[in-house]
């Protein structure tokens, strides 16, 4: 890609803020305001004071502190969590919406404790998982995550390395980031984003085949089924629908569409597509088993991030009802979620409750851009480091059968 196509990206990806936040309601813009901002991009922004070669994940979260603009990367100091508590902006596109959700999500998992067992055997336990036949290192995912500028106020400045940040490079750290690590990234289907845009992501996809995966929005049935042949070709063993997207910014981008799927167009993708096809930001155990019955080849219990919806519960609330649910009928679909996950210790209670794995967001987006592949990699290592230790304090031999005895409610 030369300079004039970046720069026009750039210029693409600040309208597409301008009018995203309008539409949310959160930002008044004039045509010559608009037009101020977006003739900006074609001078980078320089910014001070990066650690070069972040050697640990504090060095990551100082760089990605200074980069994002929607961000406050919170936890910086090692003694506190991405708890939705801090300045993280209150808009969406952005990473906060009001939040209230979001800090469900994690107070949700503090209010489950582990119960410590250690008169065993179990020295080395077992983290690997199949899922829909790809074999992962753990049962952690990259959450998906995307949207430089509306969502993380991260695109036209240059980055820890010196180079421009743009989406491909973002998507190149989360997807080549968890390739490394044995697992699998998520590229990012932007509403705002024309054809030509989704395919040079899914070139990243097709790098990193069958450890790399991506996402669609729910747009109308043509425009997905384009799309699935661009997944496909790019040799993704699967894909998703973040379905919890059909809200009112998304909705209101001229233009442009998205919309809720009911089990009628859920069948027709399914029969459509030749890999499995996973519902994302389902939260109720009668859309579960609409897709169960569908036959999605998975779902992610998510309720996007608390981002969307202010007055939905924590994800780790609704998961065991579905999980039991789905299971008591017979089906066999995996079911994932996310919100709120934060350490291994978290992954190995969303475990408990039912889930085969875990996505993780917010966290990455800062290991991404302020660490690039590296920083990607020093995470998930993190977080498989922490998912042992837990499974080992608590007797469970393996993460393909963790018995929800591990967990105590605290009142």
């Amino acid at each position: 890609m030369n300079n004039n196509d970046l720069n026009q990206n750039r210029r693409d990806f600040l309208t597409k803020s301008a009018v995203l936040a309008a539409a949310a309601g959160t930002l008044t813009m004039s045509t010559s305001s608009a037009q101020a901002t977006t003739a900006a991009v074609d001078k980078p922004i320089a910014v001070a004071g990066y650690v070069k070669k972040p050697q640990n994940l504090t060095d990551v979260l100082m760089n990605a502190r200074k980069i994002m603009d929607t961000c406050a990367a919170c936890d910086i100091s090692g003694a506190g969590r991405c708890n939705g508590k801090g300045p993280c902006g209150e808009t969406v596109p952005g990473m906060g919406g009001k939040r209230l959700s979001f800090v469900r999500n994690i107070e949700a998992f503090e209010e489950v404790s582990l119960n410590m067992r250690t008169v065993h055997n179990i020295t080395q336990p077992k983290t690997e998982i199949n899922l829909l036949g790809v074999k992962l290192s753990m049962p952690i995912l990259t959450g998906i995550t995307g949207g430089l500028t509306y969502n993380m106020g991260a695109a036209n400045k240059l980055a820890f390395d010196g180079e421009m940040m743009t989406e491909e490079k973002y998507a190149r750290g989360i997807i080549q980031g968890a390739a490394n690590s044995g697992t699998i990234g998520w590229a990012a289907d932007g509403i705002g984003d024309p054809l030509e845009t989704y395919k040079r992501r899914m070139n990243v996809v097709q790098e990193f085949k069958g450890r790399a995966v991506a996402q669609i929005k729910p747009r109308t049935q043509k425009e997905i089924f384009e799309r699935i042949d661009i997944v496909q070709q790019a040799g993704a063993p699967f894909f998703a629908i973040d379905v919890d997207s059909a809200g009112r910014a998304a909705r209101a981008l001229p233009g442009k569409t998205v919309e809720p799927k009911d089990l009628k167009k859920l069948k027709e993708i399914v029969n459509y597509a030749k890999i499995p096809f996973i519902a994302k930001g389902i939260m109720t155990v009668d859309e579960a088993l609409m897709c169960a019955e569908a036959g999605c080849g998975a779902i992610i219990v998510s309720n996007h991030g608390g981002r969307v919806l202010s007055s939905t519960p924590a994800t780790m609330h609704v998961l065991p009802s579905i999980v039991k649910a789905v299971r008591d009928r017979g089906y066999k679909m995996p079911i994932l979620m996310d919100g709120g996950v934060r350490d291994g210790g978290d992954v190995l209670k969303a475990l408990a409750y039912g889930a085969q794995a875990v996505l993780v967001g917010r966290p990455m987006i800062r290991a991404s851009l302020g660490g690039g592949v590296e920083g990607v990699e020093m995470l998930f290592k993190r977080y498989h480091t922490e998912l042992v230790s837990s499974m080992v304090l608590t007797g469970v031999a393996d993460v393909n059968n963790v018995d929800p005895s591990i967990l105590i409610q605290e009142v």
